[in-house]
């Protein structure tokens, strides 16, 4: 179902609001700040309608999705070596450095010949990515898509998508996937992805136990591959 599955490089990415508060990003980014109160809290209301939140409690919650208001805490990569064995690595600490070390990452494996493989990265991970490079000033690496890259040209493959068979209806979470696959849970710890800006700002933060829950992302999306190719 999925060619050469030695040529993927998956990927997964955690990501925080860009500052703990609304208060404290006022301090560091009033530009972004006004614009979170012109624009991104109507956004998240009306993209989350069921989420009855005052402002500050809206961006505590959903800014981590947005790359405008966000930045990425951790990214972690994954390959299936040639004898099935699953190699995995992370970056965690400052945004651009991260961001500089997937760069290189990218351009090494795009002279390769390897392809990008994640769940909901077509929507979620790549765009952010992407995004963020522009922001920190980062050349985009060949292999992310941009704009003007025709369907059949970009090089990514996205377990949403081949879960689907090309429908856009149904369910199609991760876990969900790997529930129904019999592949174990990667949400069975304690940290979850709406609690990670809490998380990430409080006292009791550990990047060890960060990088562990995105890797356990990325360890699941590779079973998932390898069950059903």
């Amino acid at each position: 179902m999925i060619k050469d599955i030695n040529k993927l490089l998956f990927l997964d990415i955690e990501t925080v609001g860009i500052e703990e508060d609304l208060d404290s990003l006022h301090v560091e980014f009033p530009h972004l700040s006004k614009m979170w109160d012109e624009t991104g809290y109507d956004y998240c209301k009306r993209r989350y309608p069921n989420e009855d939140l005052y402002s500050n409690e809206m961006f505590i919650k959903k800014a981590a999705l947005l790359p405008e208001f966000g930045k990425i805490v951790c990214a972690s990569v994954g390959f299936i070596v040639p004898n099935g064995e699953i190699k995995l690595d992370s970056f965690v600490g400052e945004e651009k450095e991260i961001l500089g070390n997937l760069c290189e990452l990218f351009n090494r494996v795009d002279k390769l010949g390897f392809r990008i493989c994640g769940h909901n990265i077509k929507n979620f991970d790549l765009p952010y990515i992407g995004k963020k490079m522009l922001v920190h000033g980062i050349t985009l690496p060949k292999i992310l898509p941009t704009y003007n890259d025709k369907p059949w040209e970009t090089r990514v493959v996205d377990t949403k998508e081949v879960w689907g068979f090309n429908s856009y209806i149904g369910l199609s979470s991760l876990d969900l996937i790997c529930a129904s696959l019999g592949i174990k849970s990667p949400k069975s710890g304690d940290l979850k992805g709406d609690l990670l800006h809490q998380f990430y700002y409080s006292e009791k933060r550990d990047m060890d136990k960060i990088r562990e829950y995105c890797e356990n992302d990325v360890t699941a999306t590779i079973k998932l591959v390898k069950h059903i190719t």
